[in-house]
């Protein structure tokens, strides 16, 4: 199905998904979590405003279903047209001098996209860590999707031991980290996240400090629909060494601060907030 509805051009997939979109606001689809998210994180907001907000957001959801489906088919050079880099330079220069980059994203605008994008932007094979989805079609059909470009898809949880094996061959990782780890995971991160302690893996800090990687985070805001525009920040002032809890706690508000200016496109409808911080956590 899948396939299948990749095919569409990517005009009736905005209309479609955009039926979609409003049946979900409709239906009340996650919205206690949109919500509750919304006030949490920007409480001096004005509630009407927080509702602008994510009525926005549920409009911003379907845009990005049509384009991640259509992700399964869009042409390369389209790809490029479509999302723009401001700097690049900032990986290539690293690249440059022999080192290694960590690409840390967020839930926020495309992705998929972003994922397809830098899997040829560097001139260095990409490798991403995925979660990988329970019912087995689906995963097949979103990993050929995703590494289409050429990206080396490893499941989050093998990532460490695939870089160990790979022994430095590696070159160029990509992470979406701003995920919340289960209760029984022992990789708890706790951080201040919009004024709350909220967790976090620490598995980007460890790979950034251990395995030398230098981390850069994603800042990526739409344009318009279907354009977007990518901004890469280093977390690490003036080749400063790669320390696990710094690379943690300045991803970590990297992210807020980026869903501040846009907060329309921050994926809200996750329970981010799922447990209180334990005391021997």
């Amino acid at each position: 199905m899948f396939r299948a509805l990749s095919l569409l051009p990517l005009p009736v997939l905005y209309v479609a998904c955009a039926v979609l979109a409003f049946l979900a606001r409709v239906f009340r689809w996650r919205t206690g979590f949109v919500l509750e998210g919304l006030a949490r994180c920007l409480p001096d907001m004005p509630e009407a405003e927080r509702r602008h907000i994510a009525a926005d957001f549920y409009c911003y959801v379907g845009e990005l279903v049509a384009e991640a489906v259509h992700g399964a088919r869009i042409d390369g050079d389209d790809l490029v047209g479509r999302l723009r880099f401001e700097n690049a330079e900032v990986v290539e220069d690293v690249l440059r001098n022999g080192k290694r980059v960590m690409l840390l994203a967020a839930h926020h605008c495309n992705w998929e996209w972003l994922l397809l994008r830098c899997s040829t932007a560097f001139g260095v094979p990409l490798t991403a860590a995925y979660k990988p989805v329970s019912r087995e079609p689906a995963d097949r059909a979103l990993t050929a999707m995703r590494s289409r470009f050429g990206a080396t898809l490893v499941p989050a949880k093998r990532i460490v031991q695939h870089l160990i094996e790979q022994r430095g061959s590696v070159k160029l990782l990509a992470l979406v980290a701003d995920q919340s780890p289960p209760a029984s995971s022992d990789q708890q991160s706790w951080r201040p996240f919009f004024g709350e302690e909220t967790a976090f893996f620490r598995g980007p800090g460890w790979i950034g400090a251990k395995m030398g990687f230098q981390p850069v985070f994603i800042a990526m805001r739409r344009e318009s629909r279907g354009r977007y525009v990518v901004r890469f920040v280093p977390l690490l002032a003036g080749g400063k060494r790669p320390d696990a809890d710094g690379i943690i706690s300045a991803y970590v508000q990297a992210v807020e601060t980026h869903a501040r200016e846009h907060p329309a496109q921050y994926f809200w409808a996750y329970n981010r907030w799922k447990r209180a911080r334990r005391l021997y956590d």
